[in-house]
């Protein structure tokens, strides 16, 4: 990312909190609250009551702790962010609105967003440039993409996958209920010294390109992958290590007792964890029940059964299309 491209960005002194570390707490949670209010965008002729999602996990543990309010209740998402302070835990939101206070994909309204885990590639690369770029941890970022107009959400996540997939971003990371991290916040996670997250750039220009959806020319599979029945619940992890203890490698096996993160690339660590138990022959419901315990799985989604279901369901397909 480019420091002159950096300093060129256009950001109101409406979120000047949430650039700067040493801005009081009510000042940054009172700026974090009129971001959500810009991104959180009520449709039209909607009359019906909308919620909207913030989540918090306690710095050290791994339990995300997901809490729903109506949309346009500000006073109430000020007070649950300093309720669950940016000291104490890590703060996440779901960009898209819902018609139930419930983060299934099945509830996502009509969208006017695109959304994408950055990483390490240059966000302003991107074509249609973003609309607000944070900084997630040294050298990463996250964005979002004020389209012109509404879209559904398999079409709103079509874009987002076409973004990440072009230009460098996370090609996992593209589920309509996604969370991100909340600017004016911290990130605890170990491998860090707790960085803060700015808000680097905020145009809220309705844009009027949209990125070309993938096809086959790309060279990735353009198909939604679909989720299979599986219950997380169903097996203890150490039990289904047991069972298979002599068809894993070495690596898997020690992967499989991990508690806490110890290897990087935690994408990589799931797809061994999936991939090897599924060659070993366990059951849907055997994987799900060690990789929904997995930090390897925590760290990156939380509680999210549907973003376990899809992580599954796509490490397999992988495996399957390459025997």
């Amino acid at each position: 990312m480019k420091a002159t491209e950096m300093r060129n960005n256009r950001i109101t002194d409406r979120y000047s909190a949430l650039m700067s570390e040493g801005a009081t707490e009510h000042q940054v949670a009172r700026a974090q609250s009129r971001l959500l209010e810009k991104i959180w965008d009520r449709p039209r002729h909607s009359n019906q009551p909308l919620f909207v999602n913030v989540c918090f996990r306690k710095k050290g543990t791994s339990k995300m702790r997901d809490r729903f309010f109506e949309l346009g209740n500000s006073t109430a998402i000020q007070a649950i962010l300093l309720r669950y302070d940016r000291h104490s835990f890590d703060q996440y939101f779901g960009p898209n609105v819902y018609a139930r206070p419930s983060r299934k994909v099945g509830g996502v309204l009509m969208t006017r967003l695109g959304w994408c885990d950055v990483d390490r590639a240059d966000p302003f690369a991107f074509e249609p440039k973003p609309t607000v770029v944070w900084q997630t941890s040294p050298g990463n970022t996250q964005a979002l993409w004020f389209w012109d107009r509404l879209h559904p959400p398999s079409e709103a996540q079509a874009f987002s996958k076409a973004l990440a997939y072009r230009h460098g971003g996370d090609k996992c990371g593209n589920a309509p209920n996604k969370l991100l991290r909340l600017p004016g916040s911290f990130n605890h996670k170990p491998e860090y010294d707790a960085p803060f997250i700015p808000l680097l750039h905020f145009d809220p220009k309705p844009i009027t390109a949209r990125p070309r959806p993938l096809t086959g020319k790309d060279g990735v599979s353009v198909g939604d992958i679909e989720p299979l029945d599986m219950n997380p619940h169903a097996h203890d992890r150490l039990a289904v290590l047991k069972k298979y203890r002599s068809k894993l490698d070495t690596s898997t096996r020690h992967l499989i007792r991990h508690d806490e993160v110890l290897a990087s690339d935690r994408s990589a660590r799931r797809f061994a964890i999936v991939a090897g138990l599924y060659e070993a022959g366990a059951t849907l419901d055997e994987i799900a029940s060690v990789l929904w315990i997995s930090p390897y799985f925590r760290e990156k989604y939380g509680e999210d059964l549907s973003a376990l279901e899809t992580e599954i369901s796509r490490i397999i397909a992988r495996v399957e299309a390459a025997q």
